[in-house]
């Protein structure tokens, strides 16, 4: 089966976007509770981990989000990537 990838990656992103948005209120309650006199905004940031099922016809699903992913690395791809994000954030 050909998969068109640049359309199942919007698809994803599509879901994040989302699930950010609906999210949004509860980070900027948590947000305000830990830093109250933070008028500015940015101290603070958090890496989710979103865990995204594809199915048989290349449609994506959101299974959860983790608010604390796991950044152990038992591959070398996957010390490559999470040592990239960890670099990058």
């Amino acid at each position: 089966m050909n998969v068109d990838t640049f359309t199942l990656e919007q698809k994803i992103n599509q879901i994040i976007v989302k699930s950010i948005i609906s999210g949004q209120p509860f980070l900027a309650h948590e947000y305000n509770l830990s830093l109250p006199d933070n008028y500015s905004n940015d101290m603070c940031f958090q890496i989710l981990g979103f865990d995204i099922l594809i199915n048989s016809a290349a449609e994506p699903y959101l299974l959860e989000i983790n608010h604390t992913p796991s950044f152990v690395t038992d591959t070398p791809i996957d010390h490559h990537i999470k040592s990239s994000l960890i670099k990058d954030t």
